[in-house]
């Protein structure tokens, strides 16, 4: 069994695969808006920053808890927008990049996408919520599992985020409600039909889920229009 310590550096070539899949995509998105040569001299640094977050990323539970790939994935955005913000590239352009990048990952590839909506993988939720709540690791989420209804197939209370505090330790809050609209993209190629008012990150008290395959995606966020905004 790969031990607490040992686990980030068992999977460091997977998850520096993954890496460098994102490191392509915003790359081609970055050499569209600002040119090869900027493309080229940013994409190393930000490889080499994110050798450098890759070893603070903190142990969550490993493969036994899900949120691990979120938490994995974030810091490759984390890596992202702090080279960019040190390039001083706008907040709301980074945050579309980013976007951008996971939009166009996740419209080619549903099948990734986990079936959130399907009643085994409710069970698991649950079973993960019920988890959380023991606060074994204190960089994880914390969360409390919903009952679903005939309006919802079932909701998720987030009181501590995993996300929101690897970057806090960063210095990075202002660009976590970026991430927290990317449930947007993830509710609409999986049809999950999301409903959500509030995000910690935000400024809300918690982050309320609810789920409903095949309804419309009602998200509220403070940055999606910003998004929209741009054009990059």
């Amino acid at each position: 069994m790969v031990g607490e310590r040992d686990y980030y550096e068992y999977k460091k070539s997977e998850f520096f695969t993954q890496f460098n899949e994102f490191c392509n995509r915003v790359g081609i998105l970055m050499e569209d808006k600002y040119g090869a040569e900027f493309k080229n001299k940013v994409i190393g640094e930000i490889k080499e920053e994110y050798e450098s977050i890759f070893e603070e990323i903190p142990y969550i539970g490993g493969d036994g808890n899900s949120l691990t790939f979120d938490l994995v994935s974030a810091a490759q955005n984390l890596a992202l927008y702090k080279v960019l913000k040190h390039h001083t590239l706008p907040l709301e352009e980074i945050g579309k990049l980013a976007y951008q990048a996971e939009e166009e990952y996740l419209s080619k590839n549903r099948e990734l996408i986990p079936p959130m909506t399907h009643p085994k993988y409710i069970f698991y939720i649950k079973r993960a919520a019920d988890e959380s709540l023991k606060k074994r690791y204190p960089g994880d989420w914390v969360y409390e599992f919903i009952e679903g209804n005939e309006e919802f197939d079932f909701g998720t209370y987030f009181t501590e985020c995993g996300i929101q505090k690897f970057f806090h330790k960063h210095g990075a809050d202002e660009f976590i409600p970026y991430l927290c609209a990317m449930d947007i993209i993830m509710s609409k190629c999986g049809n999950l039909g999301l409903e959500r008012t509030q995000t910690l990150a935000e400024g809300g008290d918690k982050c309320d889920f609810r789920y409903k395959g095949g309804r419309k995606t009602k998200v509220a966020s403070t940055v999606i229009k910003k998004i929209k905004d741009l054009s990059l």
